[in-house]
């Protein structure tokens, strides 16, 4: 758990340093050893993207996860008015899909 929070902030820094360089992300990664995937995978999971709003500011967006108890094995993942049951032995590129789709519409 500590090396994840280590991990994430190595990346932030990353990010920071990479909005103040100047220099496009594939430079930056270049001059620094980086892999352009993995930034751009870091920058999207910290937030580093943001939606724009109808009036073309920066919005950063949350969708609620809520986790109820269940009697059934599986669990049910609610992303806005979406419910999603999930059970033992899904197609996780499914669901990876699936959540995509609904993040972008969202």
């Amino acid at each position: 758990m500590k090396a994840d929070l280590e991990n994430a902030a190595r990346w932030q820094r990353h990010i920071k340093n990479l909005k103040s360089s100047g220099l496009t992300r594939r430079k930056y990664c270049e001059k620094n050893g980086l892999k352009l995937s993995t930034l751009d995978y870091w920058s999207y999971g910290l937030g580093a993207h943001k939606k724009r709003d109808n009036k073309g500011g920066n919005k950063t967006t949350w969708i609620p996860l809520r986790i109820g108890e269940s009697q059934a094995s599986g669990i049910d993942l609610q992303v806005g008015k979406v419910t999603i049951e999930i059970k033992p032995g899904f197609d996780s590129a499914l669901l990876t899909d699936l959540l995509r789709t609904l993040g972008a519409l969202c």
